[in-house]
């Protein structure tokens, strides 16, 4: 039982959501891509840019537009931590989608 209360702290999704909506609050959609890191890094996270490539039919690759990978790791409980991570995803160089996912390691 013990076992099964501790696996279901793992993560849930109103914890996703949740730190969607505190990401959403400082980088709100539309925000230009310049400022989406400094926005993130006072939440505590740290970032770096990635851009990825993708085929079109011609088999054409094509550079997508540039996104931030997001990071923030804090202390939980006694030797484990929480680790959320944040992919800011831009359309014309403004935010258009966060995806976040968190986690706990020990």
């Amino acid at each position: 039982m013990a076992a099964a209360l501790f696996l279901a702290a793992c993560s849930t999704e109103d914890e996703v959501d949740a730190e969607s909506a505190v990401i959403l609050k400082q980088v709100p959609l539309g925000t230009p891509f310049k400022e989406q890191s400094g926005a993130m890094q006072r939440l505590g996270f740290t970032c770096r840019e990635g851009q990825q490539q993708f085929g079109d039919r011609k088999g054409n690759w094509r550079d997508a537009e540039p996104h931030l990978s997001c990071e923030r790791e804090e202390r939980y409980r006694f030797a484990c931590a929480k680790r959320t991570r944040a992919v800011l995803l831009q359309l014309n160089g403004r935010l258009s989608n966060v995806l976040v996912n968190v986690g706990r390691f020990c």
